[in-house]
């Protein structure tokens, strides 16, 4: 698996994950507006040079968002989440940023479960805070370092 930033021409290709995975997908403007920004982290995991899965995060001085995490249904249960997770901590460490948050459907069961045992801790539930369909956020962090 090889795992690196997204560069403007794999745009589509997130795009294409993303509108397979999210009922609120972004458009291809969105992802391009976050690439073009300097504090906004695009990494990509590629499984036989195949786009498989991306994460689009957001730092700040000392905490880092995860605005969206996603994997192709067909390169599901291969490691690749756990894989960009574990490059975005590296990013994270080499930017001295102390914290990872996100926010999860609270019917996805499998990601919590894959982000706990990644390590992020579930810290409260936001009531209502997803559409299409409406349903709770439960909100996780991970402590760099601990």
């Amino acid at each position: 698996m090889d795992v690196r930033m997204i560069e403007k021409r794999d745009i589509e290709q997130v795009h294409e994950i993303e509108k397979n995975c999210f009922s609120d997908a972004w458009s291809i403007t969105g992802i391009q507006e976050s690439l073009d920004q300097n504090h906004t982290v695009l990494l990509g995991a590629w499984l036989d040079r195949k786009l498989s899965g991306y994460v689009i995060a957001y730092l700040s001085i000392d905490d880092c968002e995860i605005a969206r995490i996603a994997v192709d249904g067909t390169c599901r249960r291969k490691g690749v989440a756990l894989k960009l997770l574990e490059e975005l901590k590296n990013v994270c460490l080499k930017r001295q940023v102390e914290r990872i948050m996100l926010d999860v459907r609270s019917s996805n069961e499998a990601a919590v479960s894959l982000y706990g045992k990644f390590g992020f801790t579930q810290d409260g539930i936001r009531k209502n805070f997803y559409v299409r369909p409406t349903e709770d956020a439960v909100l996780m962090s991970f402590i760099i370092g601990k």
